[in-house]
């Protein structure tokens, strides 16, 4: 692990990659880019918060706009270095997520601002916390555009949030299984047909929190991470269930 660059590699395929251009999960790359996303989305929460409601309409519609941008730009990176395929079809979890980003950017409600926090967030947090894209080096285009475009879902949501414009409600938690599962089941066929793993629906990414229950319930274990997504819905909204009860009890 070292932060040397060489942009001989910036567009090669992770086979022709020396190793010695590699990093791993919680090396000083990893923290590094970590501590920086953190203190970015720090910085820009202060900042949002301190606008004008009008200015923070334009950052959240700018920014929705940049990253549905970038994912276009990432496949015609991909399609220009000769590594364009399915897997890359924004059909996982962050992948939908900027279609929902677009949709609260553009038309803000409690069933997409309930996405945008249940799963947009945590998924771009465990996105950049276990990342799978580890067989590139930090600098190539593909690792920059992976570290960046979840960065931005993370600090999309997190102004909403802190800003109070994004007020998760519980109530919109069968209707978040319901959409779960109606895009869950026709991907799981997709991944059949084209020998792809959108969701994370055959297998765990390696060093997710996701692997313990692959382990113990092998293929089934899906099933067991959709009972477990539905239980971390549950205790992320229900401290805003219980501040929203005691204001209501205050009035």
């Amino acid at each position: 692990m070292n932060f040397s660059i060489n942009w001989d590699y910036f567009f090669s395929p992770p086979e022709d990659i020396p190793e010695e251009y590699l990093w791993s999960m919680y090396d000083k790359v990893h923290l590094t880019w970590l501590a920086l996303i953190a203190l970015t989305c720090i910085i820009s929460c202060i900042l949002f918060k301190r606008s004008t409601t009008e200015k923070q309409d334009k950052v959240l519609k700018g920014l929705a706009l940049w990253i549905a941008f970038q994912e276009i730009l990432k496949d015609l990176l991909h399609w220009y270095a000769g590594m364009l395929e399915m897997e890359l079809l924004p059909l996982h979890i962050c992948g939908i997520s900027i279609f929902f980003t677009l949709w609260y950017a553009f038309k803000p409600g409690p069933l997409n601002g309930a996405y945008i926090y249940g799963m947009s967030l945590p998924g771009a947090l465990c996105a950049e916390l276990f990342a799978d894209w580890t067989n590139y080096p930090w600098w190539h285009f593909s690792a920059l555009n992976s570290f960046t475009i979840h960065a931005e879902l993370i600090i999309f949501a997190m102004m909403a949030l802190t800003s109070g414009r994004l007020k998760p409600d519980i109530k919109q938690i069968p209707k978040m299984t319901i959409i779960m599962y109606a895009l869950a089941v026709p991907i799981y066929f997709l991944n059949k047909r084209w020998d792809t793993n959108f969701m994370f629906i055959n297998t765990p990414s390696p060093g997710s929190p996701l692997v313990p229950l692959y382990n113990i319930f092998g293929d089934g274990y899906v099933i067991a991470a959709a009972v477990l997504v539905v239980l971390v819905w549950i205790i992320l909204f229900l401290p805003w269930y219980i501040i929203e009860r005691k204001e209501k009890n205050k009035k």
